[in-house]
């Protein structure tokens, strides 16, 4: 039965056939036979790795659309990119599996720690953060005095 006769919306989905041989060149026949039940749908499994993301790793790290991949066990690989404030997003640290059937995550200890390790090594690729030292004008309140300057002593 055509999922399109069930009412049910269909997405563009990448899939990947893991593991799969090939021929490094020539002709290749794929065939595919296998059929699974869907019950966490790509959108889910982004939002469920979303939410362990920012309560248990990194506010700084985000999933993005999953690739669906069917091998010995069907899962959405869900990678997870690293952004900083000041750059935004810069790159992709990892991946993290959700099973299409049961919503189980592999989101393990370990997992956590590549992930944090990957974002410490990437961000420290990067140029350091230099605040601005003046504020530009466009940005400044209209007809507000300025605050006075209250002069500090080195006891404070």
């Amino acid at each position: 039965m055509d999922t399109t006769e069930l009412n049910q919306e269909v997405k563009p989905v990448p899939v990947l056939l893991d593991p799969c041989t090939i021929p490094e060149k020539g002709p290749v026949e794929l065939k595919v036979d296998r059929s699974f039940d869907i019950k966490v749908t790509a959108e889910e499994a982004r939002c469920q790795v979303n939410r362990w993301l920012l309560t248990e790793v990194s506010y700084l790290m985000r999933a993005l659309p999953p690739t669906l991949v069917v091998g010995e066990q069907v899962v959405w690989r869900v990678p997870v990119s690293f952004g900083l404030p000041q750059l935004g997003q810069i790159g992709t640290i990892g991946t993290i599996e959700v099973d299409v059937k049961s919503g189980k995550m592999g989101a393990t200890r370990q997992a956590k720690a590549d992930l944090e390790h990957k974002a410490e090594e990437l961000a420290a690729r990067m140029p350091p953060y230099r605040p601005r030292q003046m504020t530009p004008s466009e940005y400044l309140a209209k007809n507000v005095p300025p605050a006075p300057k209250l002069p500090l002593t080195e006891s404070e």
